[in-house]
């Protein structure tokens, strides 16, 4: 008899764990609570991946197509778990969504529920849905995937762009202290993209360090070589208006110890990441632990990765922290193998 497993989030960590599964002949459902798959990479039409700007639906796309197309995969759309229950080795569950509630039983199950966009309003010296031309680096993705990037003010492409990392990463006072670890490249490959669509459009970024970690630094290099990013190493301390519809940055240039106020058509605020509403809910239904940011904790970060502290409920993707598409991916797959694993020695 095939094993049943139950996979939380139909993002990419989701999808691949679900793909991963349903090619071993187990039976998998997987409950998403929008009415779409594909996650925060589908939701705001992201354009291009990092490192090599491949296109996204090359990626996301296809994990989509290789699920929608298995027969092992019993999808559940605007769907959550509205009740929880062990018994012995297995879990029984109750799932609600669009097309009513079901009760199954599995063998392990695995936990994909990804991450929430740190919201800017939050901090009020970036003046986020006070200026139209303020806006994040999802709106930028959503534009760019739609192929309009004009200024939402007057519907004009702007003139020049300035992109403030580290909005709601690293600050104690308001938002998370913990770096956010992907925007800083987000915002890197966003300005190559501006730059190669829309050459006369001038790009800075303002930065407090930038942390393209690994083979991601080639990136860095690229957009000031290659495309001519401005990259001033300085903090934007409040953002007002400015003349002729601009909005202006003031700050200081904290490598020529200067201050700075630049006027701007439009600007981009690198939002972190953040757990979301489904993690202490994931939390709270399956008796799993959350750790002191708000993320899904693994059992042992180092010896058990993908375990949860429950036997049988495994974790992978956004859910445990920042990370980028494809460690997400490679998590899910992970997690499939350890569930399925447990589901095989347990049936």
């Amino acid at each position: 008899m095939a094993e049943n497993i139950l996979v939380i989030g139909g993002g990419p960590a989701g999808l691949h764990a679900a793909i991963e599964l349903a090619e071993l002949g187990v039976n998998v459902s997987l409950v998403e609570r929008d009415t779409f798959l594909g996650g925060n990479p589908k939701k705001f039409k992201y354009k291009y991946l990092f490192p090599d700007l491949q296109p996204a639906d090359d990626v996301i796309g296809e994990l989509i197509r290789r699920t929608e197309s298995n027969g092992n995969i019993k999808k559940y759309f605007s769907a959550n778990i509205e009740s929880f229950k062990e018994e012995g080795k297995k879990f029984n569950a109750v799932i609600k969504s669009d097309s009513g509630s079901e009760t199954k039983t599995f063998d392990s199950i695995i936990v994909a529920t990804g991450f929430e966009h740190f919201d800017p309003a939050k901090d009020s010296k970036y003046s986020y849905q006070l200026f139209d031309d303020v806006i994040d680096i999802k709106d930028l993705e959503r534009m760019m995937g739609e192929g309009n990037f004009t200024r939402p003010s007057n519907g004009k492409t702007p003139k020049n762009v300035a992109f403030i990392l580290c909005v709601g990463s690293r600050d104690r006072h308001v938002g998370n202290q913990y770096c956010s670890r992907v925007c800083c490249t987000v915002s890197v490959k966003q300005a190559i993209e501006l730059r190669e669509h829309f050459p006369e459009t001038e790009v800075y970024i303002f930065y407090m360090d930038i942390r393209t970690y690994g083979f991601y630094e080639d990136l860095y290099w690229k957009a000031m070589e290659e495309h001519d990013v401005q990259i001033v190493k300085g903090r934007v301390a409040e953002i007002t208006s400015g003349p002729d519809n601009t909005v202006i940055c003031k700050g200081e240039d904290t490598l020529l110890r200067g201050p700075f106020e630049i006027p701007f058509d439009m600007v981009v605020l690198a939002s972190g990441m953040e757990g979301g509403p489904q993690s202490p809910e994931m939390a709270n239904k399956l008796g799993i632990e959350l750790d002191e940011h708000g993320f899904l904790k693994y059992a042992n970060v180092t010896l058990s990765p993908c375990k949860s502290n429950k036997d049988g409920i495994f974790l992978a993707g956004a859910c445990t922290g920042p990370k980028a598409i494809a460690d997400a991916i490679i998590e899910g797959g992970a997690a499939a193998m350890n569930a399925y694993i447990y589901a095989k020695k347990n049936s």
